[in-house]
């Protein structure tokens, strides 16, 4: 076997098994049992976005207007969020997080705590010098992926 094909399965071995964790951890948290990928992540954008809107959406999910228009009239159906106008904008429809919203997005932030101090376990084995190694090789892959997704047009997704 050769040095890039043992690199290349270790990676996505590590990789499939780091995903499967996660999987089984989200499985823990009632906001992931009761929601989809798709509502915590727009409840996500719309408390960290300005002005969030379907259009603002759409484009940073890479999805159409009208995948989005389902997760927020469910988003709203639920109490997470509401919709607004703005004075003199009666065109446009903006969201905004309920109480019921933050407090998912404050659950999805303590998960997203919690999985680095559980992946920060898996990292203790190694030396600092390790780690910044680790760092800096990851940093070199990321890098690359992150062209190949600009080239393929999923700049949203870096």
């Amino acid at each position: 076997m050769s040095t890039d094909e043992e690199l290349s399965r270790i990676f996505n071995r590590v990789s499939e098994r780091h995903n499967l964790l996660k999987k089984m951890e989200e499985k823990n948290y009632k906001f992931m049992r009761e929601n989809t990928f798709m509502e915590v992540h727009c409840i996500d954008f719309i408390e960290k976005m300005q002005d969030t809107n379907v259009s603002k959406l759409a484009k940073a999910f890479q999805v159409t207007r009208g995948a989005i228009s389902k997760v927020t009239k469910r988003l709203i159906e639920i109490g997470a969020i509401e919709s607004y106008q703005k004075p003199g904008n009666k065109k446009e429809i903006y969201f905004k997080l309920t109480d019921i919203g933050r407090e998912i997005y404050r659950d999805h932030e303590k998960m997203h705590e919690t999985r680095i101090e559980k992946d920060s376990e898996f990292f203790s084995p190694l030396s600092e010098a390790e780690k910044d190694d680790m760092i800096r090789m990851l940093h070199k892959i990321y890098d690359q992926i992150a062209d190949e997704l600009k080239r393929m047009g999923l700049e949203n997704y870096i």
